[in-house]
């Protein structure tokens, strides 16, 4: 299935729901945690990122997997019945991607800012 869908020729829906559900609710479970705990998810992350060894790999490698995804539903977006999905689904993924790439500019230029 992952060759399939890095080439553009798996199904949208498998796609969707059965990579990147679970990579969204992964993700969405670590924040509901962080917030729970009182810890502003983007307090940690930006605190892990620079003082904790390794996490910034961390961070990288968990950005790329999300940006091999975005790619995987991209290039199969079109593989659906009917085509308002294609444009539904590339309207999706790039506010996404418009959100991850904030996300990242204010976690790694934090340091910067502050001081």
């Amino acid at each position: 299935m992952l060759r399939k869908a890095w080439r553009g020729e798996e199904r949208f829906w498998k796609v969707w729901w059965l990579l990147g559900l679970p990579m969204h609710l992964a993700w969405w479970a670590v924040y509901l945690y962080l917030w729970g705990s009182g810890v502003a998810p983007e307090a940690f992350l930006l605190i892990t990122i620079w003082f904790w060894p390794g996490t910034l790999g961390l961070f990288a490698a968990c950005g790329a997997l999300y940006l091999a995804w975005c790619t995987a539903a991209w290039r199969c977006s079109g593989n659906v019945d009917r085509r308002m999905w294609t444009y539904v689904a590339r309207v999706l993924i790039g506010v996404g991607l418009g959100s991850f790439l904030t996300e990242c500019a204010l976690i790694l230029t934090a340091p910067l800012v502050s001081g």
